[in-house]
């Protein structure tokens, strides 16, 4: 019987510390045995009673009391991969330059194994050119390098620097002991919805989450994918281990759309996308007078995905299509307009304003396959491993 993954997981002094215990927890739940080692840093920010209660393992430091003799070189010997969680910059630039003063840094340089490292700081450390050049050095050398999300800071900054959600973390993490289907591969998403201006303050609009699309980009990137989303005004915010690029009419995620595919290897189109705009947009705020009715011109916006099927070369092109129900004649008619290599049909009853979802897959010349009801994160990763067999099948 094949032994659990193991995962000494390095934590630093920044203050995204006190996630660890959450951390090995969620780790844990997916049968990964994890190991601590602590830099003194690291032990003002979290308790080392609390890690080692959680882990079930001693937690290694700098103490000699603590400390077993030689300890990088039996840690380094019992690990499958080696996560640096929290990586302050200043733990990253001495990783990077072979410092060894701790069991920590002592360890990174004797690790023959994966290395893994998820940064935290200020935005200013982030952005500084010293931490850009120790992280290229670092990729160069083989380690893999987590991004970091935009947000609020416990600094009180708001920008680039915040650690990785956990969840993400653990995913990639899982993802390494399994074959990256598509690596290297530059995949195009669209995803939430679009609006199209009546006046100055109104919009017409539906009610996309931009959930599924968000799910498929970190989905497309624990797979090993290269990921740009354009994406509308989505309530759900996008994994900051993805390009993005905001728009907001249809018009002009037809004109970002067009210019990403031609670079593209997987373009999926998962936005719900404005089928009508107005003719001709108010200039100002319209004001309601005695008239107790308005009429709106309305006229057709590009089909984004048929104009992306048109121009179609070696492009996987993936669709989705929303429907009131089973009949599947329509969809299999846009199927074939839109030259698509795979079809997602998904319930509206079911999937709006939901978590969850229940998915039928399309393929041209193929039987449908129907997928249990799932969350939206599930489906995700079960789209992305079809489309990675399904291209296997088609290019052999």
């Amino acid at each position: 019987m094949a032994r659990n993954l193991r995962i000494i997981l390095g934590v630093t002094g920044g203050i995204a510390a006190y996630k660890t215990p959450s951390l090995i927890r969620l780790f844990q739940k997916k049968d990964v045995e994890v190991k601590v080692v602590c830099t003194k840093a690291a032990q003002t920010l979290v308790a080392q009673q609390t890690l080692c209660t959680i882990s079930g393992h001693t937690v290694y430091t700098d103490d000699p009391v603590v400390a077993l003799d030689m300890a990088h070189l039996s840690l380094a010997a019992w690990a499958d991969f080696l996560l640096v969680c929290p990586a302050t910059a200043n733990s990253i630039a001495k990783i990077a330059h072979g410092v060894a003063d701790n069991l920590l840094t002592s360890l990174a340089l004797s690790f023959e194994h994966r290395m893994v490292i998820s940064p935290a700081m200020n935005t200013a450390m982030w952005l500084n050119a010293a931490t850009r050049e120790n992280i290229e050095l670092l990729i160069r050398r083989g380690a893999c390098v987590l991004p970091v999300e935009e947000g609020d800071l416990a600094c009180g900054d708001a920008g680039p620097g915040r650690l990785l959600s956990l969840e993400t973390i653990v995913d990639f993490m899982l993802s390494l002991n399994s074959v990256k289907r598509l690596a290297h591969k530059k995949i195009l998403i669209s995803s939430g919805p679009t609006r199209e201006p009546i006046d100055a303050v109104r919009f017409i609009s539906n009610r996309s989450s931009g959930k599924m699309g968000a799910a498929l980009a970190r989905a497309a990137w624990i797979a090993g994918g290269r990921v740009t989303v354009v994406s509308g005004p989505a309530a759900t915010p996008l994994p900051g281990e993805v390009r993005v690029i905001n728009v907001s009419t249809a018009g002009e995620m037809f004109f970002a759309m067009e210019k990403e595919f031609a670079e593209a290897d997987i373009c999926i189109m998962a936005a719900a996308v404005s089928d009508f705009k107005t003719a001709q947009p108010f200039a100002g705020k319209m004001h309601r007078g005695a008239e107790a009715a308005l009429n709106l011109e309305l006229v057709a916006n590009p089909d984004i995905a048929a104009l992306l099927g048109e121009r179609k070369k070696n492009q996987f092109l993936v669709c989705f299509s929303l429907e009131t129900d089973d009949d599947e004649t329509r969809v299999l008619e846009k199927m074939n307009r839109k030259r698509c290599d795979m079809m997602v049909v998904n319930r509206a009853d079911v999937s709006l304003d939901s978590d969850a979802t229940q998915l039928r897959i399309m393929y041209p010349g193929a039987p449908t396959e129907r997928l249990l009801p799932q969350s939206k994160k599930e489906a995700a990763t079960d789209i992305i491993e079809r489309i990675a067999a399904r291209m296997d099948v088609i290019r052999g």
